[in-house]
């Protein structure tokens, strides 16, 4: 899962660059240091009421209401629903979508008893490689919470930026206190915490603000490097839906994103 709790840290570009990388696949670097990684078949769910994730890729729900917010509302059991509700992409055959919607939000006050299960259950039987949760800027709750239970890691989100810094400290705390939960009613939980992923402005010299930035965050967990450099093309890609990976002014990008990849994905 990636997760911050501030807006505007590069968390959806995060979760839609790693989903689509591992799609592709990378090849191997000329000078052989690096084996060539194979394309992997991934699901990203969108999880984030904002739907952002949603609407960069063009998704479309497979009917009315069914994106991810008939699972966690779901009356009956789940158990197999993602596989129902996975969109393919028009980006690439390996990639499916979990879209979300404006509603989601309305399960953020879902009370069920084992609500907070529900994710999970749908994951059950799978036919995918690899599964991105591109979680809501939330300080826990319903929809957070349910991540926690789905995930086995962990991967923050942050800019170079006292927001982002900010963001991944209360996303640790929020999955501090779900540790601490689950300790306390016995139960076992899994998820490990491997660092987070950090995006700067432009390829120049580093800022005085976000050297000291990128030293709190150091502080806070590690920095799975490259630092990603946030240019003009991903923003307008956005915009247009596409992938930036297809452009040559996107590569710079897309290729600290694979050199993430590589580190984050098992």
């Amino acid at each position: 899962m990636v997760y911050s709790e501030a807006g505007g840290v590069k968390k959806t570009t995060t979760a839609v660059s790693l989903a689509m990388v591992a799609a592709e696949g990378i090849a191997g670097t000329g000078n052989s240091t690096e084996s060539p990684v194979p394309s992997r078949r991934v699901v990203l769910i969108d999880l984030d009421p904002r739907a952002a994730a949603t609407k960069w890729l063009g998704i479309t729900p497979v009917g009315d209401g069914l994106h991810v917010g008939a699972i966690l509302g779901a009356k009956e059991d789940p158990t197999g629903w993602a596989a129902d509700l996975a969109v393919t992409s028009r980006w690439s055959q390996n990639l499916r979508v979990i879209p979300a919607a404006r509603e989601l939000s309305n399960r953020e006050s879902e009370r069920d008893d084992y609500a907070e299960w529900r994710l999970k259950s749908s994951l059950t039987d799978l036919d995918a490689d690899l599964v991105v949760i591109d979680c809501a800027n939330r300080q826990g709750g319903p929809l957070t919470v349910s991540a926690l239970h789905a995930a086995d890691t962990v991967l923050y989100a942050a800019t170079a930026s006292d927001s982002g810094v900010d963001g991944v400290t209360g996303a640790k705390l929020s999955v501090a206190k779900f540790r601490h939960h689950m300790s306390q009613i016995g139960a076992v939980t899994s998820i490990s915490e491997i660092g987070v992923a950090v995006t700067r402005d432009g390829t120049g010299f580093l800022s005085f603000s976000e050297r000291d930035a990128i030293e709190q965050l150091r502080e806070l967990t590690p920095i799975i490097e490259p630092i990603v450099p946030h240019l003009s093309i991903v923003p307008e890609s956005r915009m247009a839906g596409e992938w930036f990976g297809n452009y040559r002014k996107g590569l710079a990008v897309r290729d600290s994103y694979a050199a993430i990849m590589r580190k984050v994905i098992r």
